[in-house]
């Protein structure tokens, strides 16, 4: 898990402002480093296998939380957002 909060801590994450009325922050796979392309991948893995589902917009999506973010992935994207 260290190393995931790793990953997370060292993106420069942006701010999705074409969503904005629902403010979160994210990361395109595309344009990591290969190491972090793989940390990216086995963190999509961990959501995937240890997250739990949420409907968002009539869309089941799932989110994993960390501290007081929820990270969730769409394609190639790694989106959070902070959990109030």
């Amino acid at each position: 898990m260290e190393n995931i909060k790793d990953f997370i801590n060292r993106q420069k994450w942006t701010f999705a402002k074409t969503m904005a009325e629902t403010p979160h922050n994210y990361v395109v796979r595309d344009y990591l480093s290969e190491d972090d392309q793989k940390l990216f991948d086995e963190f999509e893995g961990l959501i995937k296998k240890e997250g739990y589902v949420e409907e968002f917009f009539s869309k089941e999506y799932t989110y994993y939380r960390i501290g007081d973010y929820k990270y969730w992935v769409v394609d190639n994207v790694l989106n959070r957002a902070e959990v109030k």
